[in-house]
């Protein structure tokens, strides 16, 4: 749907544009085409502003012609009649509505068959705009016009002697891009009895006005036609589209006819009090009479800018005909910035004792001044905020202490309260502060006094029984000690308020107010005196205070000579009221020098919050960890690897643990020669929330003995096993797993041996270290299971032997494989059938595969079965590729049958 008559921006607009590149809502069709778009979307939190980060958008060229006025081939816009051999004049006019400069291509189009072929078409600029061609006034093939602009054109045409009937005609207008307007059918008859034809034209001068300004539109009705246009006439405008204007009473004017108003409800002769509405009525016009009606309307003082349409309609015999006029109401910047909640500093006004605040702070303590920034205009503006002279440090924020955007954007009528805090050395200082508009570089002011105190002359301090940072459980008893160390000179009206934790109950607080509603204790004072000054109150932790949570505590003091509230230290305790819960086991629980022990650790954590768990074990010196042997995960689930860090003879683990939630962890060490039978670890564990909080240390212990052999006497023994992992869980299990005799191992001296018929190898007489171990591919062609001692492809072992060492090889089991029993394929036209028959355990699996490159419709294949049976399958439209399936008790092979039906 096209939109006819678009507003353009005015100076002023485009002027906005360049100095608030962040404004939030543009028309991106009537922006200029460059214009860069800084887009930020605002949210509104407690009253307060917060704005996102900026997004820049460039606004691209965009060519759209609009010719007016419309017409169709039902509904021709324009209507006359010309004799045969005479001439025929339409005007129209011919606007840029696009973002930057184009020139259109003047061109027409006939509707249909025509009766009869125009003897020529050409294009007219109508210069003094009476549609009416006038001597001097050029042809045109091209109108070159700039955003928003517009000229009125002449479509003249000659008719032939012979030209019968009507012809319907249509100016095009072409965008150099493609784009055109071809939809402005008028209709020109031949011959016939003389027929009147109106034509309406509407301007507003000036075309942009300010909030408080007026303008005029005029409205010039034209009777285009060769016949009299018999009354009555009536041209009239109801106002339309002009929001936030008004007519200005006595302003109508018409040299002739009869102009009437409407308030809303009746037209009258007589201006109302109220007018909605105002139309000329006039008996008759004859051909190529013309007549006027002009109007003025003002701008309200809290008009919106933007542009306005309005249109006018004249009904009556040539008609009806209709024109628009778009009038802009520009933006009204004016803005006030004064003490909080009175930005125009009244009564005093602009820099007056009304216009000034004054503040006490102590030195390295910011002082806050709360202000308040008024948009008063009717334009959405931004502002720079500039202090004078610059203080060694300064913030400008909001309420609630966020920092404030750079510049400032308001809307029309919207207000900002925010604070400028100052960082001041001692002394007396005055300050300006400055709010410049960005559109307009006009500026308004406002003033702070500050005093400022020598650093220490007031200080808070918080103090806490346990020591902060201390780990409480429920029902744990706390007592907070609030100090005032004051130098600056007696203070009156004083306030210390504490705000207590809500994980807290109120016990006592002798010289206090517990107020129950806001959870807090006040100490009032008419005087407090120079000197130092202790508060005390005393709270106990609730019994349904969660774990990992931080009871946080501070208090503030306020008086007359210092409003802004001074904040003391902050003393916080983490609460945690559960242990862990630490299981360990060995497994076996005796075994040979060289031998592998398995040990297994459980820790829950019985808390509602997740906690981050640190352990170590501490084992025996005559046990070694087994690198890459430590998996771990949650109990009864799979476990990954899980890595310990080994410091000294101490493993170390670190990890996350969620509430009510156990992690089993598995690891392996093995058993070195020397010092008595018995082997005992120790493993410790303990808890910390997110909060700082700690659970006790909980200790879990593991005995193992040793089974002491004449081989542990003799040098270093290694032995082991080559086998097929069946059931692929890293142990051999005899009756499940395959051992592979006749594998080749070699060490890294020369040293090979083959394995027994039980998979078994075995390597004597070594010195005690570290020894490379290696499965010959050749001999044992299964890819390695992961083992802890792999190395490189897991072929390799490092290991390290110490009296009897053991180091087993599981490979991979070969795996079983499926082949089809039988398979064909078929071919029907576009569509293939392959069809495969698979064995299973029990019984036999069929596969069709159906292909098709075109649409099948209503395709069914069917399948014979055994007895005479059939399977069928049905598609109402098929394309593509479809995989169907059934089972078979018995193998049976046949070929498939398929119909479909062509459209």
């Amino acid at each position: 749907m096209r939109r006819r008559n678009e507003p353009r921006r005015g100076k002023g607009a485009r002027g906005l544009l360049a100095l608030l590149p962040f404004l939030l809502s543009l028309a991106l069709a009537l922006t200029p085409a460059g214009t860069v778009i800084r887009n930020q979307a605002v949210a509104l939190v407690a009253g307060e502003r917060y704005l996102s980060n900026p997004v820049e958008t460039v606004v691209q060229a965009v060519c759209r012609p609009l010719l007016f006025p419309d017409g169709t081939p039902t509904t021709p816009g324009l209507s006359l009649s010309a004799p045969p051999g005479g001439y025929a004049y339409l005007p129209y006019r011919l606007k840029n509505g696009g973002n930057a400069p184009f020139t259109f291509a003047l061109s027409y189009a006939l509707h249909g068959t025509p009766p009869w072929t125009p003897g020529w078409v050409r294009f007219y600029l109508d210069l003094n705009g009476n549609a009416s061609l006038d001597p001097g006034e050029p042809e045109v093939g091209e109108v070159a016009l700039g955003a928003g602009e517009e000229r009125a054109l002449i479509l003249a045409l000659s008719l032939p002697p012979t030209a019968s009937g009507d012809l319907l005609i249509t100016p095009v207008a072409l965008c150099p891009s493609g784009e055109r307007d071809d939809a402005n059918y008028a209709r020109v008859r031949a011959g016939g009895p003389p027929e009147p034809a109106l034509y309406l034209s509407k301007a507003a001068s000036p075309g942009r006005i300010l909030p408080g300004e007026r303008a005029t539109f005029t409205l010039v009705l034209r009777n285009l036609g060769s016949g009299e246009a018999a009354g009555p006439l009536y041209l009239t405008d109801l106002l339309g589209g002009l929001e936030g204007l008004a007519y200005v009473p006595g302003s109508a004017h018409a040299p002739k006819g009869q102009v009437e108003f409407y308030d809303g409800a009746t037209w009258h002769t007589a201006e109302p009090g109220t007018v909605l509405g105002l139309r000329l009525v006039l008996p008759r016009l004859l051909p190529g009479e013309e007549a006027l009606l002009a109007f003025q309307v003002e701008a309200r003082p809290g008009a919106a800018p933007g542009a306005r349409a309005n249109r006018a309609r004249a009904e009556g015999p040539g008609g009806p005909a209709e024109a628009e006029a778009a009038l802009e109401v520009l933006p009204l910047y004016l803005h006030h910035l004064g003490p909080y909640g009175n930005p125009k500093a009244l009564p005093g006004g602009e820099m007056s004792g009304d216009d000034l605040q004054r503040g006490r702070a102590l030195e390295g303590e910011p002082y806050c001044f709360r202000h308040t920034l008024l948009n008063e205009g009717t334009g959405m503006d931004a502002y720079r905020l500039l202090l004078e002279p610059t203080p060694a440090s300064y913030r400008l924020e909001t309420l609630l202490g966020t920092p404030l955007p750079d510049p400032l954007a308001l809307g029309p009528g919207e207000r900002l309260d925010f604070q400028l805090c100052l960082l001041a050395p001692p002394g007396t200082h005055a300050f300006t502060l400055t709010a410049r508009s960005l559109a307009t570089g006009q500026e308004n002011r406002t003033q702070d006094l500050l005093e400022v105190a020598p650093k220490g002359a007031l200080a808070l301090r918080k103090e806490a029984s346990p020591a902060p940072g201390t780990t409480l459980r429920a029902g744990d008893e706390v007592v907070y000690t609030l100090v005032v160390e004051n130098a600056l000179g007696p203070l009156s009206g004083v306030h210390i308020e504490d705000a207590l934790p809500p994980w807290v109950e109120f016990l006592e607080a002798p010289g206090g107010t517990y107020d129950p509603g806001r959870h807090r204790v006040l100490f009032a004072l008419d005087t407090l005196p120079t000197g130092t000054a202790r508060f005390t109150l005393r709270v106990r932790v609730r019994p349904d205070a969660p774990d990992d949570v931080l009871l946080q505590n501070r208090f503030t003091l306020v008086s007359h000579e210092t409003p802004e509230p001074l904040v003391s230290n902050e003393v916080a305790h983490p609460v945690l009221s559960v242990n862990l819960a630490l299981e360990k086991r060995v497994s076996p629980g005796e075994m040979a020098v060289g031998g592998v022990l398995t040990y297994t650790l459980k820790v829950t954590n019985p808390a509602s919050v997740p906690l981050e768990v640190r352990l170590t074990d501490t084992p025996n010196p005559r046990l070694r960890y087994l690198e890459g042997s430590a998996r771990g995960g949650p109990c009864g689930g799979a476990l990954s690897p899980m890595e310990p860090v080994l410091e000294g003879g101490t493993l170390r683990w670190t990890f996350p643990l969620g509430p009510k939630a156990s992690l089993c962890l598995e690891y392996r060490m093995r058993v070195l020669p020397g010092g008595g039978e018995t082997l005992e670890n120790v493993a410790q564990a303990q808890g910390l929330g997110a909060q700082g909080g700690a659970t006790a240390k909980v200790q879990a212990r593991a005995l193992a003995r040793v089974r002491l052999g004449p081989l542990d006497l003799e040098g270093g023994v290694l032995l082991g096993r080559v086998y097929l992992d069946v059931n692929r869980n890293g142990r051999y299990d005899p009756g499940e797993d395959i051992p592979l005799p006749g594998a080749r191992l070699v060490l890294a001296n020369g040293w090979q041996t083959l394995t027994d018929r039980e998979g078994r190898y075995a390597f004597r007489g070594l010195e005690p270290g570290v020894w490379q171990v290696m499965l010959d591919p050749a001999s044992a062609p299964f890819p390695p299971r992961p083992h802890p001692e792999a190395l490189g492809e897991g072929y390799r072992h490092g290991v390290r032997v110490q009296g009897l060492t053991v180091s087993d090889f599981p490979l991979e089991a070969p795996r079983g494989f499926a082949e089809a029993y039988r398979e064909t394929a078929l071919r029907f036209g576009p569509l293939t059938v392959e069809k495969r028959l698979f064995p299973l355990e029990k019984g036999y699996r069929v596969v069709l595969v159906l292909r098709s490159a075109e649409p099948l419709t209503e395709l069914t294949v069917r399948d014979p079965l055994p007895g005479g049976e059939e399977k069928v399958f049905a598609f109402p439209r098929f394309e593509g590729e479809e995989v169907l399936e059934y089972a078979l008790e018995e193998p049976f092979m046949s070929d498939p049958q398929v119909r479909w039906r062509y459209p």
